[in-house]
């Protein structure tokens, strides 16, 4: 397995800006320009500041975006990318620094070091079937591509009654395959964990940074397709259970969901 580690240097410009003095001049049946300026206090106007642009606002892939239609697979043998959410958070560039201080724990232990060790299980399991497999951190390497993306996250909640797992494909799906490969993972998934799928998911789930290649540097090729799924919550005591003492079943729900994807056969079966 292969671990790519990318990080990057932001910088947002300033800018100075001098501020205006005007004055006033006399008009005929008024006092002396000189009384004028003596009398009447000096108005300093100061313009507002240049609007700062934001990372929100900035579309760093201004060319047209490739359709479902033209999407074509990866140069080379299936490719498939693991990320563990939340790894490596802390050398997160610029644009990413919301990411250095967010993710769940359970006891003192952070969600990577749970979502590590089910990535690399999954990861063994698929390079056993022949599989090339890249574990990506928290940051994405600009333009990655990949057959397949997935990030691997846990959830929690206040309450502790709060169980299950959902999946999510991006809200913008350039290739117009990411859902399909979603609804194989609900199907695959479940059965092997025994945790409970939950319809819904979240904006944050489906604008996921890594999905938006408009916004950041370090985000996917608009042509790899990508998902992200909660595998359950930490804070469910039968949830942890499986998370955490039974990562093996975690993995093998999302194998066999990699293995049924039409785009990501087991090396050495084509494609139906």
């Amino acid at each position: 397995m292969k671990a790519i580690i990318s990080a990057g240097v932001g910088a947002l410009g300033m800018f100075a800006v001098a501020g205006l003095v005007s004055g006033a001049e006399a008009t005929p049946g008024e006092m002396p320009s000189a009384a004028v300026a003596q009398d009447t206090p000096v108005v300093q106007q100061t313009p507002p500041p240049p609007r700062r642009r934001s990372w929100w606002s900035r579309n760093r892939y201004p060319g047209p975006i490739p359709t479902p239609e033209e999407w074509r697979p990866p140069a080379g043998p299936v490719r498939i990318a693991l990320q563990v959410g939340h790894w490596r958070a802390d050398e997160a560039p610029l644009e990413l620094s919301g990411l250095r201080r967010n993710g769940t724990s359970w006891n003192g232990t952070h969600e990577r070091e749970f979502n590590l060790v089910i990535v690399r299980r999954t990861a063994a399991m698929l390079e056993e079937l022949g599989y090339v497999v890249d574990i990506l951190p928290a940051v994405v390497p600009p333009d990655y591509r990949a057959h397949l993306f997935l990030a691997i996250h846990a959830d929690a909640s206040n309450d502790p009654g709060a169980r299950g797992y959902r999946v999510s494909a991006p809200r913008r799906d350039a290739t117009g395959r990411a859902q399909d490969f979603v609804d194989l993972l609900y199907q695959t998934y479940g059965p092997a964990t025994g945790i409970r799928r939950l319809e819904d998911t979240t904006r944050r789930m489906r604008n996921y940074y890594a999905f938006n290649y408009r916004r950041y540097e370090h985000a996917l090729h608009p042509m790899t397709i990508a998902a992200i799924i909660e595998t359950g919550f930490l804070t469910n005591a039968g949830d942890r259970a499986v998370i955490m003492n039974q990562p093996e079943r975690v993995a093998r729900g999302i194998v066999d969901a990699i293995k049924a994807f039409p785009i990501t056969p087991p090396p050495g079966r084509s494609e139906d």
